[in-house]
């Protein structure tokens, strides 16, 4: 619970089923990391390296994800209420079945994310071009 792994060299680290949250991950590289099924509330990624991160079933609740790269990184059914990508790139990123209620998706590539049955709400931020919906997202409130 709030460990600082700031700055780490962590590629290729396997965490499945951990409780880190609170921690930072400041300019981390956590490059095809194994993180799934662990809890990442409130976590801090701050231009940290997520390039294809296995993070299915994770819970990122409040975590911020300003300026992270995530290219091909899977999300695959993660809690992501409240996160923030602003500025972050989810360049062929897997969102599917994810939460993104009340999420900031200001990120960059958006258009190439997989957002098969993600969920939003209207607190959720999108780029102003872009529709949800049809990116294969789904309004629940």
């Amino acid at each position: 619970v709030g460990a600082n792994f700031n700055g780490l060299n962590l590629h290729r680290v396997i965490l499945e089923d951990r409780d880190l949250h609170e921690a930072t991950f400041i300019n981390t590289d956590l490059r095809g990391a194994i993180l799934a099924n662990s809890n990442f509330n409130n976590c801090s990624f701050l231009g940290a390296s997520l390039i294809t991160a296995f993070l299915i079933n994770s819970t990122f609740k409040g975590a911020n994800l300003y300026g992270c790269r995530a290219f091909g990184c899977n999300f695959t059914g993660a809690d992501l209420t409240e996160a923030n990508f602003s500025e972050a790139d989810l360049l062929n990123a897997d969102l599917s079945k994810s939460n993104l209620c009340g999420a900031i998706m200001s990120c960059k590539n958006i258009e190439t994310v997989i957002f098969t049955d993600a969920v939003y709400d209207s607190a959720t931020k999108w780029p102003k071009s872009f529709n949800p919906e049809r990116a294969g997202c789904r309004k629940v409130d």
